[in-house]
């Protein structure tokens, strides 16, 4: 006879606990989230390629956002920490995008680049569940869009290669452009070495007991969790400015409001920096 198991998405003493943890931001989510409603609920004129993407980049940061709270409220502050890293990423993509419109379809035109990658990576197993006219379509696109996007590798012998993203730019050199560079190490950066397989990630999450034994530290992280939602609401913050700027929405005066509760819940978390 099989047992029933009661599983349960959620852990409720964690949501309490963050709910005592951080009573302003409880009780300041509410008017972010009308403001988000605003922001991306709603029918969007869209007039060119480069709408099209910083309207749906930023519908993907509002994901990322929720997602980093939900891990945050029950306890997964690492979890939460590695989910910053795309939020930054994307917010960064979308402020250039934003910035230099011209930009949006070198963007999308990398997409090409990365289906022939994952198709070789993948050769195969693909090749079996694929049909020959996809895979010619594949690889004859992403012949084509290798060429748009090589880059000197020696200046002396003028090898080439494919540049390993769509920009010419790095990240930390897009963040500059669009300001955000003061939150790549926080929420770039230091969310990368818990994402890959780092010896930091490693040590992180080592404690070592009154005994001199070394285990593993599988509570909640709580610090962990505050860092990352510091981060996660600065940067939805610039999402909305950028989203208003770019779309003319009007929204400056509310989200000057939403500005100015983000610095009244963090002003009393010392693990707030300057930057954020």
């Amino acid at each position: 006879m099989v047992q029933h198991i009661d599983i349960q998405f959620g852990i409720p003493g964690e949501w309490q606990a963050f709910a005592k943890r951080q009573p302003l931001l409880t009780e300041k989510l509410r008017p972010l989230f009308e403001t988000l409603d605003k922001t991306f609920i709603r029918q969007v004129q869209i007039n060119s390629t480069a709408d099209r993407v910083v309207f749906f980049l930023g519908r993907l940061c509002v994901e990322d956002f929720m997602e980093i709270l939900l891990l945050s409220g029950n306890g997964y502050g690492v979890g939460a920490t590695k989910l910053l890293r795309g939020l930054y990423e994307r917010a960064v993509t979308l402020g250039y995008i934003a910035k230099y419109p011209h930009k949006a379809e070198e963007f999308l035109g990398y997409y090409h680049v990365h289906r022939g990658k994952q198709f070789n990576h993948a050769k195969s197993l693909l090749a079996k569940e694929l049909q020959t006219e996809m895979i010619e379509e594949i690889l004859d696109s992403y012949k084509k869009a290798k060429e748009k996007y090589q880059e000197v590798v020696c200046k002396k012998c003028g090898t080439r290669r494919t540049r390993l993203s769509w920009s010419e730019l790095d990240l930390l050199s897009m963040a500059h452009k669009v300001g955000l560079e003061g939150l790549y190490s926080p929420c770039y950066y230091n969310p990368t070495l818990q994402v890959h397989g780092t010896a930091s990630a490693l040590f992180s999450r080592m404690k070592i007991r009154e005994t001199g034994q070394i285990t593993f530290d599988e509570g909640a992280q709580h610090d962990w969790a505050d860092l990352a939602l510091i981060g996660a609401h600065h940067i939805i913050l610039y999402i909305i400015d950028k989203e208003n700027d770019y779309f003319k929405m009007g929204l400056q005066s509310e989200i000057k409001r939403r500005v100015e509760e983000f610095k009244l819940v963090w002003k009393q978390n010392e693990k707030c920096s300057s930057d954020l």
